[in-house]
């Protein structure tokens, strides 16, 4: 009840604005800002705001003014003479930390009258979020607001896009959400300019670092999987979660300026063999139709998942990751973060410090695509190269950097050793072979895995699907994590192992 009402009061509120600004005055306008809008910097970091309409029939009209202010400053004023019943005119503002008002006035006898206000917008940029329940956390702990921080529109899930989220349009973002009562939650409540905690911070390290206005659009869907988040042009495209998202991405303005979307989704294809086997095609539809709608789209985030938060004890978890470790080698344009490692994780979901984290992690690439920014210190997830036997009873795993070893582990007042999360196999899609491993060893961006025995193994993979060996207890840690970043190696599973010989 209290969603609607303030669903209702905006719609009131929006209502008003359209009144008290001249959009039923003298003019109509077929392009205009908004206030709180958010209009995406381009090459040269700025953007051009129009105005373009017409002068109401029987209206005699021969000139408009336009002020712009700049931070309460006069910044720019055109005058336009009106030559028939239609005008257009722009002006040009710059990215960065300021807030522009505009005001477009009448000019009759000398005299102006006011017709268009639109107050606090900015240049900056524009990215989505998406995915499943981690995508869009909300947490009454998300308390950062900015004005440089904009969303557009209502995360609505899975709920169909009425006329009252129609009418909720430009805002300041949040990680909070109407109703919450758990510190973290939100997975299934409406929520105006909700972008998640994660999504918020990320805003607020952009704008703080970088000194530019981040508008972000979550379109997430709790438990959804790849499927409920792929266009189906033949099903209404408010009946979808693409469609939702595709629609508050354009009435924004921004369906052609959206830099990157952050993608965290899988568990849920994680259940069943069909589930896993179609999400790498699912993946390729889906980016395809990304680039499509979204065309100015230059990075995917894909965030590998944590173990845990499936339906079934075995499910198809290590499948899954894997394949979202592929996917990352496959396209150019997606990048991969792991969430290994981060804390906070209850079997599903993480709190709010964890999704913290998950910002954190994800700032550094965001600024070295975006912002220019050359990394000092490795800024990705430790990623496995090979794996070679060097004798007839260790295996060497070579990683992209130098990495570190948590040794051990408690949980749940029992400990849990590293060396024992190594697992072995001779044929792909097989049971796993029991191996003992003695010890294992970090020589910089190498693993010496040491086993009790001679063996001759094919396959080797990194962590349990969901469950500690033996146990109903969600894998937590330990962790293989990069040395210079403390972010979690990638998982990875039935990655082939280099005989003895051919190594040699």
């Amino acid at each position: 009840m209290k969603t609607r009402k303030l669903f209702a009061l905006s719609a009131l509120l929006f209502s008003m604005l359209l009144i008290s600004t001249g959009y039923a005055q003298e003019l109509t306008f077929t392009e205009a800002p908004e206030n709180y809008r958010l209009y995406a910097r381009n090459q040269n970091d700025s953007a051009a705001v129009r105005f373009t309409g017409k002068v109401k029939k029987g209206e005699m009209v021969r000139s408009l003014v336009l002020k712009v202010y700049k931070d309460d400053v006069l910044y720019d004023q055109q005058v336009v003479n009106l030559e028939d019943q239609a005008f257009s005119l722009s002006s040009q503002i710059h990215a960065g930390l300021h807030q522009f008002r505009f005001e477009l006035f009448t000019l009759q006898d000398e005299k102006e009258s006011l017709n268009l206000v639109a107050d606090q917008v900015v240049c900056g940029d524009a990215y989505i979020i998406t995915g499943q329940s981690n995508s869009h956390p909300s947490s009454t702990l998300s308390t950062y607001s900015s004005p440089f921080a904009r969303s557009f529109g209502v995360k609505t899930g899975y709920e169909t896009y009425n006329e009252e989220d129609k009418a909720v349009r430009w805002g300041s973002a949040t990680g909070n959400c109407p109703g919450l009562e758990n510190e973290v939650g939100g997975w299934f409540i409406k929520n105006p300019y909700g972008v998640g905690v994660w999504g918020m911070d990320l805003a607020r390290l952009i704008i703080e670092k970088h000194q530019i206005p981040v508008c972000i659009i979550n379109g997430g869907s709790g438990s959804s999987s790849i499927e409920q988040n792929m266009l189906y042009p033949e099903q209404p495209s408010l009946e979808t979660s693409f469609g939702r998202l595709a629609y508050r991405v354009n009435q924004a303005g921004l369906k052609d300026q959206v830099k990157a979307i952050f993608w965290h989704q899988g568990e849920s294809n994680s259940n069943t063999e069909e589930g896993y086997q179609s999400y790498s095609a699912n993946f390729n539809i889906l980016k395809k139709d990304w680039e499509r709608v979204y065309t100015g789209l230059k990075k995917i985030y894909l965030f590998q998942l944590h173990p845990g938060c499936g339906r079934q004890r075995e499910g198809y978890y290590n499948e899954l990751r894997e394949i979202q470790s592929q996917l990352a080698d496959s396209y150019e344009k997606v990048e991969i973060m792991s969430t290994m490692g981060v804390s906070g994780h209850d079997g599903c979901h993480f709190s709010y410090q964890g999704y913290l984290e998950f910002a954190k992690r994800i700032f550094p690439l965001v600024s070295r695509d975006f912002y220019g920014i050359q990394a000092t210190t490795v800024i990705t997830p430790p990623k496995l190269l090979s794996a070679n036997y060097v004798s007839t009873n260790e295996v060497e795993l070579t990683f992209d950097q130098a990495i570190r070893i948590e040794e051990k582990r408690e949980v749940h007042e029992e400990t849990y050793f590293l060396k024992d999360q190594f697992f072995f196999k001779n044929e792909m899609d097989s049971a796993f072979i029991p191996a003992k491993v003695s010890s294992i060893k970090a020589q910089q961006n190498k693993l010496i895995i040491t086993l009790e025995q001679a063996t001759t193994f094919s396959l080797v993979t990194y962590l349990p699907g969901k469950l500690y060996e033996g146990t109903e207890v969600i894998y937590n840690g330990p962790w293989l994590t990069g040395s210079d970043n403390d972010i979690g190696a990638l998982s990875f599973h039935q990655r082939r192992i280099y005989p003895l010989k051919a190594w040699q």
